[in-house]
């Protein structure tokens, strides 16, 4: 029988279209319940992400494709993260529940209503992973606190929306504070190692890993406030054309 996926549209990054970081991660799960495996996954979006339409779910030699009809959408395969380095979890958490007051997507931007980084979203409807560039350049730090309403019946975030949460750090530390421009995820590759259980306050660090052209890599990592890393990622960010 064909898996189909479905975004609901609450569920979305751009107002029209699904969060790249949560979508990557709903095939991820497919991807590794399919080939009976539980390590990273590599994700290339290549298309708008439509809302609340049946998505099927094609395997296609070692890899799934997610279609549209005749759009091809997403694709997954086997990734790795074992070449990316950590930055070191924050040591001020003062300054972590700063960047959760004050961060997050400007609200003269379609990203205020994104499920991840928009402030617009309440506590318990978005992830709220509220952050901004700094404190160094290349480098970006927000603040998460899980919510019982993203969890699964053991008290742990399901991984999708960890995925989620790995996504929109990384591009707070690629982009150009001065020179804001829109960017959207091309490419992800993430691994869930220990999902944060319900009220853990988490921080997210995101570390530029270069660029060419208007693409633009980061990396990200999840840590609890107790130091333990949950998740780690790399982004391709994809700059929107003036």
């Amino acid at each position: 029988m064909t898996e189909t996926i479905i975004i609901a549209p609450e569920f979305n990054g751009p107002r029209l279209s699904g969060n790249g970081g949560y979508v990557a991660g709903v095939l991820a799960g497919a991807f590794n319940r399919q080939f009976g495996r539980d390590d990273a996954v590599e994700i290339t979006l290549r298309a708008p992400v439509p809302l609340d339409r049946a998505m099927q779910v094609v395997r296609e030699g070692d890899g799934l494709l997610l279609r549209d009809d005749e759009t091809l959408v997403c694709e997954a395969r086997a990734g790795s993260v074992d070449h990316l380095v950590a930055p070191p979890p924050p040591d001020d958490w003062n300054e972590v529940m700063r960047r959760g007051e004050q961060g997050g997507s400007p609200e003269d931007t379609d990203f205020h209503w994104c499920v991840v980084c928009g402030r617009g979203r309440a506590v318990g409807d978005g992830l709220r992973v509220l952050g901004s560039a700094g404190p160094h350049k290349g480098r970006s730090l927000s603040c998460y606190v899980p919510h019982a309403n993203h969890a699964d019946a053991s008290g742990r975030i399901r991984p999708e929306f960890v995925w989620g949460a790995l996504d929109c750090p990384g591009a707070f530390a690629v982009q150009d504070p001065d020179d804001f421009r829109v960017a959207l995820t091309g490419r992800m590759t993430a691994k869930v190692i220990e999902p944060p259980r319900v009220g853990e306050r988490c921080a997210v660090i995101g570390w530029s890993l270069g660029g060419e052209g208007r693409k633009l890599y980061s990396g990200t990592a999840l840590y609890t406030e107790s130091g333990r890393l949950c998740a780690i990622g790399t982004c391709t960010w994809i700059l929107l054309k003036a």
